[in-house]
């Protein structure tokens, strides 16, 4: 069962990711953090996905659907070898921009 996420929370974690690189907070709130990012990806990546699949052939939509498949990459951490700064700063990039996929009105072909 996974839990409730608002806009709020996710907006929020987004903006923390960038302060959590400015300071060095501990590292269970650094992982809890991460991990929350990781799961708006995973939540936002399907409705994402659809709209960019709703584009049909476009240009556009392909490039949609190689950002999913980016995001949802990054997501399940296979770059063992990058900071975990920049770590935290990529997976709020993605979560920003699925974000705004998701809120996009797909396309239906007539």
């Amino acid at each position: 069962m996974s839990p409730v996420v608002s806009l709020v929370d996710v907006t929020r974690d987004v903006r923390l990711a960038g302060a959590v690189c400015l300071t060095r907070p501990p590292n269970s709130a650094v992982e809890g953090l991460r991990d929350r990012l990781r799961a708006h990806i995973t939540m936002l990546a399907g409705p994402a996905e659809a709209y960019g699949r709703s584009l049909g052939g476009e240009w556009y939509g392909q490039y949609v659907l190689t950002c999913v498949a980016s995001a949802r990459k990054a997501a399940a951490g296979v770059e063992p070898e990058i900071r975990i700064d920049e770590e935290l700063l990529l997976l709020a990039e993605y979560v920003k921009t699925l974000l705004m996929y998701t809120g996009r009105k797909p396309r239906h072909s007539a």
